[in-house]
C-alpha cells in the first residue's frame, strides 16, 4: 500500500465551496484509475486542506499522474486555487486494519464487539500500545 498526503495551497474563504465541489468531481473522474484505493479531503481547524490518497503502489500512483484525466483534474484545480498541492509520499510499513493482530481477535473494526470473546461479554476495552486491554 502507498499513501500520499497532499497539502493544498490556501483556499480563499469565498472559494471553499467551489474547491470542495472540485474535489468531489475529481474523485469521480479518477474513480476508475488502476490502483487507486481511496481519496479523502481533510480540513484542519485552521481551515487548511489536505488530501489523503491511498494507492496500491508508488508505481500506480505515478502512472495515475501520467493520464489524461489527471491532467484535466489538475487543470481545473489551477482554475480554483492557482497552485498545485505539495505531496509527501509514503510506503505503508504496518497496517493495523489488515494485520489481523489484536490480541488474536482479528483487528480493530468495532472495538467492543469483536473482542468480547477474548475479554468476556460486557467488558469495556481500550487500545493501548496497539493491543486491546480491559478498561
Amino acid at each position: 500500500m502507498f499513501v500520499a498526503i497532499a497539502q493544498f495551497p490556501e483556499v480563499p474563504t469565498e472559494r471553499e465551496e467551489e474547491f470542495q465541489a472540485w474535489f468531489a468531481w475529481s474523485s469521480g473522474q479518477l474513480r476508475g484509475i488502476d490502483g487507486l484505493h481511496s481519496r479523502r479531503l481533510l480540513r484542519a481547524a485552521d481551515g487548511t486542506y489536505t488530501a489523503l490518497v491511498e494507492h496500491k503502489s508508488a508505481e500506480t500512483f505515478a502512472a495515475m499522474h501520467l493520464t489524461e484525466v489527471a491532467s484535466l483534474v489538475h487543470a481545473r484545480l489551477a482554475d480554483v486555487v492557482g497552485d498545485e498541492p505539495v505531496a509527501t509520499k509514503y510506503e505503508v510499513v504496518v497496517d493495523l486494519a489488515t494485520s489481523g493482530s489484536c490480541c488474536g481477535a482479528g483487528g480493530h473494526g468495532s472495538q467492543r464487539g469483536h473482542n468480547e470473546g477474548a475479554a468476556g461479554a460486557g467488558v469495556e476495552l481500550r487500545v493501548a500500545g496497539g493491543c486491546c486491554q480491559e478498561a
